[in-house]
């Protein structure tokens, strides 16, 4: 969801998604080829994601007179459209246990997480799409939010106090937060999302006390090296004290709009983060089968090289042709 107030864009903060987004991509094709060192810390991205939707949609609803359907409503017509394509379009690619695609479908298109898999080791909960389980979870403590929008201070900080032991303990005791695709770490997830997402709330709630800023270019370059840097032997300090303080920070100084070529960047790397997010793994995928058809084996940094900026296109001409028309339809709704 892009950042809007008053009729005003945070078209820094709508930037730092697109960031984000390309960061959770590298990630994966880092772990999928053999390279975890591409973007060592790319699932923090997902962190960051949660705080800023806190942000978002403190904003955008906080103080709106729109009742809780409408406000799921509006939701899902964000998000649905490209949930709906990738379900389906991974219902063709997968290769394994094509027996129950049917129900993973169904399960998928209707944002069900897959709880109850009997198959021992990984056990994504949205087989179709992998990273889906983030927008579950986007849309779940969303749902759970809105009805309490407009609690005080001290119940919003008394959460966040709760929680703050709870995810050291968490992040402890797993070498970080690196947590949400599977059943079994489900639970950890939802408080994983719960947390960030307060603390996204909670950034909107005092920003008008503050006037900490910094140029969207500066924050562009923090955010990509915290989510570059290398595994540590105290990984669980980074992890928390990236979810816990310097993310919040991020958002907080993001509320600068940049002028000229920054901000047409901005707009075009927040209008992709979302496409890029839901569609990258289906991009490799196709990818990938392509190149095997073609006789290719492993996966050769050249590769990768091609197919990156391909998975971008597709992600762009997807959000341009789908996603944006079905959007505005559903709005007319």
């Amino acid at each position: 969801m892009q950042a809007y107030e008053s009729g005003r864009r945070y078209e820094a903060l709508d930037g730092l998604r697109g960031v984000a987004a390309v960061g959770v991509m590298l990630y994966h094709i880092g772990g999928w080829t053999g390279r975890p060192w591409l973007v060592g810390h790319g699932y923090l991205a997902v962190d960051f994601f949660f705080c800023l939707s806190g942000f978002v949609l403190a904003h955008a609803y906080g103080r709106r007179q729109i009742g809780w359907w409408g406000f799921l409503r509006q939701r899902l017509t964000r998000l649905w459209p490209l949930i709906a394509l990738t379900m389906l379009a991974g219902a063709t690619v997968i290769i394994q246990h094509r027996e129950r695609v049917p129900e993973w479908l169904i399960l998928g298109l209707l944002m069900v997480p897959r709880l109850w898999a009997e198959e021992p080791g990984f056990a994504p909960i949205f087989p179709l799409n992998p990273p889906a389980w983030s927008l579950f979870f986007e849309l779940a403590v969303g749902a759970l939010w809105f009805p309490i929008r407009r609690l005080g201070v001290l119940g919003h900080v008394a959460m966040i106090v709760l929680l703050i032991p709870v995810m050291a303990y968490i992040a402890q005791g797993m070498g970080g937060v690196l947590t949400g695709w599977d059943r079994a770490t489900f639970f950890i997830s939802f408080l994983r999302t719960v947390f960030s997402f307060l603390l996204g709330w909670g950034c909107y709630r005092i920003q008008p006390f503050t006037g900490f800023r910094a140029p969207a270019w500066l924050l562009a370059l923090i955010l990509a090296a915290i989510l570059c840097f290398p595994w540590t032997p105290l990984n669980w300090v980074y992890d928390y004290v990236c979810m816990s303080l310097v993310f919040p920070l991020i958002v907080l100084a993001g509320r600068r709009d940049p002028g000229g070529f920054q901000g047409k960047l901005a707009r075009v790397s927040g209008a992709i983060s979302y496409p890029l997010y839901a569609l990258h793994w289906l991009g490799w995928e196709l990818m990938l089968r392509l190149f095997r058809a073609l006789g290719g084996h492993g996966y050769p940094l050249a590769f990768a090289a091609v197919a990156i900026p391909v998975i971008l296109a597709f992600a762009w001409a997807v959000l341009k042709l789908y996603d944006e028309p079905v959007r505005r339809r559903l709005r007319r709704l």
